[in-house]
């Protein structure tokens, strides 16, 4: 498609990096704006916001190397090209989850509200983040009659990142307007619904699915955080009813 934005004697900007950055700048400003309304410590929540996006940004970019050494084993320098692409969606989640928790405590902020605060926006971010992935020609689908000609493919694709994009903004509209009594259910409804949009979209990629029962590793990693969501949340309900 397009994956060079820009490009002079001194400098290219990536289409894929742009959109990287509107992703986190649309993202952080909403979600900044929200825990102001919240009377939420501003500076502490953008500290997060950051901190989040690079421990993310690394775990993406170190999974997806993970999974495809091969590529990169014999040219170590393209690991950290990232302007070519190669995040892991899943990599970088865990990743930021578990540097944010270590952050969250480490500020002796409220976790749980803190993880509702900022689910919404994540996913935003993934959405518009995916457009960034339409233009760089990487996740796309299948061939199809009905797709997009992506010329660093030489082929028909169907646009799966859009699709993607799409559904995605459908799961950020039900958080937002998710009404919980309860910390760490928004949270938990995350995790279930970003693995169920996955899962399913899983099948209009053009991932191979070589595991069990015909299912990509991302199928499995998304069945793995779906239960964990599904557990979180019946934690959550079952303390509400004891307390």
């Amino acid at each position: 498609m397009y994956p060079i934005l820009y490009k002079c004697r001194f400098f290219t900007v990536y289409t894929y990096g742009v959109f990287v950055a509107l992703a986190f700048v649309v993202s952080s400003f909403l979600l900044i704006k929200e825990a102001r309304q919240k009377k939420l410590n501003e500076s502490t929540i953008y500290d997060l916001c950051i901190f989040l996006l690079i421990s993310g940004i690394i775990s993406a970019r170190l999974f997806y190397v993970f999974l495809n050494w091969s590529d990169f084993k014999s040219n170590l320098i393209e690991i950290v090209m990232l302007q070519h692409g190669g995040l892991v969606w899943f990599g970088g989640l865990i990743g930021a989850v578990v540097s944010g928790v270590v952050f969250i405590r480490s500020k002796k902020m409220p976790l749980f509200p803190t993880l509702d605060l900022f689910a919404p926006y994540v996913v935003l971010g993934q959405a518009i983040g995916r457009i960034g992935c339409f233009f760089n020609g990487c996740c796309f689908g299948g061939e199809s009659v009905w797709g997009i000609y992506f010329p660093v493919h030489h082929a028909t694709l169907f646009p799966a990142q859009l699709l993607d994009c799409f559904t995605l903004l459908i799961v950020f509209f039900i958080l937002r307007s998710f009404k919980a009594s309860r910390a760490g259910v928004v949270f938990s409804f995350y995790m279930m619904l970003a693995s169920l949009q996955r899962f399913l979209l899983e099948y209009a990629r053009n991932d191979p699915r070589p595991f069990y029962f015909n299912l990509s590793i991302f199928q499995w990693i998304s069945l793995g955080l779906f239960f964990c969501g599904a557990v979180l949340y019946l934690i959550l309900i079952c303390r509400k009813k004891t307390a």
